[in-house]
């Protein structure tokens, strides 16, 4: 089953010529963009687990989501039909994602832009006002630090030989932890001088369990002492 507004929907712009109200066609244009977003925030976390910022998004979208039909009910505005779920499909590789997300709340910022100047109700100006100052200050900058990690990553992987389709395989919290930081730490030669090189041709994993095993050699060593301190005391 199809929308009956379809084509508007699809369009992502209120019709003049359409039989339907603008108010109506910009409550539903708004809110058949909501399920779109919620519907990719929510297949990145279901395809890759919880990781930032997509979690993260896909709460928003669906807050956002609840907050569009609250409002579309109050004016008496249908809610579309959601064909997303079905219809979403992800790339295969993590940057790809990421950047895909970024031109969606691009996209958005310029599509709320576009129906406030058909939409004259101040309750609803105000909310799609809200929900563009969401995308523009909120989501875009989380998004563009994730392709910016990204690019970290598979660099620092490109360097070890991995493909970058490769890059985003987890290891565990602790060595997904150091893998990051020893991307941003790579990319700044003049932050950790001569280290540079060993970081960024080393493994982060490997440095994962150097680092568990130093650990783990203090503590045995403080142990140690603080034994033998007792049985001279």
């Amino acid at each position: 089953m199809r929308n009956y507004d379809e084509a508007i929907l699809r369009s992502r712009r209120i019709d003049p010529a359409a039989p339907f109200a603008p108010l109506q066609q910009g409550l539903r244009i708004a809110l058949y963009d909501a399920y779109a977003a919620r519907a990719f925030y929510t297949k990145m976390v279901e395809a890759f687990g919880p990781r930032a910022p997509f979690a993260d998004l896909a709460k928003s979208e669906e807050k956002h989501t609840a907050t569009l039909s609250t409002l579309a009910r109050r004016f008496g505005v249908p809610l579309p039909l959601d064909p997303f779920p079905l219809e979403t499909a992800l790339a295969p590789d993590w940057r790809a994602n990421c950047e895909r997300a970024v031109a969606g709340e691009i996209g958005r910022v310029r599509l709320y832009e576009s129906l406030l100047t058909g939409i004259a109700e101040p309750q609803v100006r105000r909310t799609f006002q809200r929900l563009q100052a969401s995308a523009l200050e909120r989501h875009l900058p989380m998004l563009q630090r994730a392709v910016t990690d990204a690019l970290r990553q598979e660099a620092l992987h490109a360097r070890q030989g991995v493909a970058p389709e490769q890059a985003y395989i987890q290891h565990g919290l602790f060595a997904d932890f150091l893998e990051k930081t020893f991307a941003v730490l790579g990319s700044q030669h003049h932050a950790i001088g001569v280290v540079g090189p060993l970081l960024r041709n080393t493994r982060p994993a490997m440095i994962a369990g150097l680092v568990a095993g130093g650990a783990g050699v203090l503590f045995v060593k403080d142990k140690r002492k603080r034994n033998q301190q007792e049985k001279e005391g």
